[in-house]
């Protein structure tokens, strides 16, 4: 987020300061579902650091009043008295760190379940523009991040800033010089803080966006494996993550060798301190104004002191990266849907006569991909769309179905303008069968049903008997409850794709979108593929992208586009017999030259 600012100014030093605020009380709203719990973590770890600030002043009395004087029975009381607090101290911070973490699990577990909702929410537009990887990386990887926040990196501070203002109060009322003699080394603990925490910020911030990028990176060459391996280019991809590896590896050092200067720091104080304490000590002693307990005291509140600063400077780190993956959590669910439901959605019922595409323009950023196209699709009707690469066909099916908005124009279902309509209702009145089949990691069943309660098993079994595909059920010895492998890898194409219309079939659409059903499969199962078509299109609205012109003789209307516009229209004939575009498309793919 802080991206946004590159110029050093005041303006942006106070958008930055602005921003950092509000991540911080949009984590602090993240706790108002749970007071109670953050009450009782505050008792306790106010509970658990009295028993322990009280500890040192229980073992001065042992030293003073036990064992100097030889006392054995005071000095058995008090050190059933020490053991006691100890006990009461532990006994707090367990269920301290209980409380908090089974509050941190409870807040990060909705967070996820709100930002996977969010995320579903966002338009097409947004998962064509990020990176898978990064988007699981967010969502996992950085909502754990903040898991470490409000469990034990929030805990642990708490608890430490709580210790050391107790310690000092105690440490005040024992002696008010030596206790100045511990704080006159903390502007060095303290400067040193200060200082990492300003250079050690951006680092981290960068080396989790370079997490993320290596995490998206691996992710996708790993799918791809297959690809690569074919093209011979495994080497360029061990190369390409060689390289961003090694600029992690840069910042991650980085981060370590300020942190060792850091740490050098913080364990040399309370060495420092000691030495002053022990000196003067000595001489107080020897003149019979302090006791040995009391000296002893002091060295474990320093102690007691110290502990807590280290453990505040080793979860800055942690904080710094929790900073930085609230920051980018915040900035996911901030971004808006740019296909938004209207306030008042007319109510969609069921297809009756006419979808028109009127004067629709659409460009994605720069790039103008239809530039004015109009047609009709009667109801019960096939269209299909053909064309070169880049014509702009998969544009049509993606306006259709509402996953990008036209730019002007607009699209009508039965003379009402598909923005007028919720999206979900808009969804349920179509069925879209991709090029890139998608089966869900489950049942055969399930998938057929599309993880959907109101599609009966009836609707399935009519689905396949219309299909003629029981063959590929029962190869399955537990048929529609075989549970597929990831994306459906133990079916071929040609399956995987037939299951995917008796999936559109069971949905029992009003209008059907296909994108190009037989375009990577073999002419044998292409056949099979294509009378398993022509029974799903049977009597039904249809959209169809086809390469190969031979599966779209059929349709009711071709549309022939060309730099995004319609240049041609009509059936198979007619289209023929004006010897155009469509034509030379067709003797191209078939050979054929003379048409009867």
């Amino acid at each position: 987020m802080f991206d946004l600012f590159e110029e050093n100014d005041d303006f942006a030093e106070e958008q930055k300061k602005a921003i950092k605020l509000s991540v911080f009380k949009r984590m602090i709203y993240l706790f108002s579902g749970h007071r109670r719990e953050l009450i009782w973590a505050v008792v306790s770890a106010v509970l658990s650091t009295v028993f322990l600030a009280g500890l040192p002043l229980v073992f001065r009395k042992i030293i003073d009043d036990g064992i100097t004087p030889g006392n054995p029975s005071l000095l058995l009381w008090l050190s059933l008295a020490y053991l006691g607090m100890l006990i009461f101290h532990r006994g707090f911070e367990y269920f301290q760190s209980l409380v908090v973490g089974s509050m941190g699990i409870t807040i990060v577990s909705d967070l996820k379940k709100k930002l996977l909702g969010h995320v579903l929410s966002l338009s097409i537009r947004f998962f064509d523009t990020t990176e898978t990887g990064k988007l699981i990386s967010r969502i996992e990887s950085d909502s754990q991040r903040m898991f470490m926040l409000f469990s034990s990196v929030g805990l642990q501070m708490f608890w430490a800033v709580l210790n050391i203002g107790v310690s000092l109060v105690v440490m005040f009322t024992v002696s008010v010089e030596f206790t100045l003699y511990v704080l006159l080394c903390a502007p060095l603990f303290i400067g040193s803080a200060i200082i990492v925490f300003g250079k050690m910020r951006p680092m981290f911030r960068k080396d989790r966006e370079l997490y993320a990028t290596i995490t998206g990176f691996s992710g996708e060459h790993i799918t791809a494996i297959p690809l690569l391996r074919n093209l011979g280019n495994l080497e360029w991809s061990r190369k390409k993550f060689a390289a961003m590896n090694r600029e992690k590896t840069v910042y991650a050092t980085k981060i370590e060798s300020i942190e060792a200067v850091f740490w050098f720091i913080m364990f040399l104080t309370p060495v420092i301190v000691n030495v002053i304490i022990l000196h003067v000590g000595a001489g107080r002693i020897a003149a019979g104004t302090m006791t040995v307990g009391t000296i002893w005291l002091f060295i474990q509140y320093v102690a007691a002191i110290i502990h807590p600063l280290i453990m505040i400077s080793e979860q800055i780190s942690e904080l710094q990266k929790s900073m930085g993956a609230a920051e980018r959590i915040f900035d996911l669910l901030d971004m808006q849907s740019e296909i938004v439901n209207p306030a008042k959605p007319k109510k969609m019922e069921h297809f009756e006569s006419m979808i028109r595409f009127e004067n629709v323009k659409f460009g994605y950023t720069d790039t103008q991909v239809l530039r004015g196209v109009t047609f009709e699709i009667p109801k019960g009707k096939s269209v299909a769309i053909v064309g070169a690469t880049g014509a702009g066909k998969t544009t049509i099916l993606s306006l259709l179905t509402r996953w990008y908005d036209v730019t002007s124009g607009r699209i009508t279902i039965d003379g009402t303008d598909i923005r007028d309509f919720n999206q979900k209702d808009l969804a349920e009145k179509m069925s879209f069968v991709m090029q890139d089949i998608f089966l869900f990691p489950g049942t055969i069943r399930e998938n057929l049903k599309a993880l959907r309660s109101d599609i009966t098993d009836d609707a399935v079994n009519k689905a396949i008997k219309s299909l003629d595909i029981e063959h590929i059920i029962d190869r399955f010895e537990n048929g529609l409850d075989t549970v597929l492998v990831e994306n459906g890898k133990n079916l071929s194409y040609g399956e995987r794709q037939l299951l995917s219309f008796a999936r559109a079939l069971a949905f029992n659409p009003d209008i059907l979108v296909i994108d190009e059903a037989t375009s990577s499969v073999d002419p044998i199962t292409e056949a099979r593929v294509q009378a398993s078509l022509n029974i799903l299109l049977e009597g039904r609205t249809s959209v169809i992208i086809a390469h190969r012109l031979s599966t779209i003789i059929h349709a009711d209307i071709i549309l022939v586009m060309e730099n995004g516009l319609v240049v041609e229209q009509g059936n198979h004939r007619e289209l023929l017999d004006k010897c155009g575009m469509y034509a030379q498309l067709y003797k191209l793919q078939t050979g054929v030259t003379h048409y009867v």
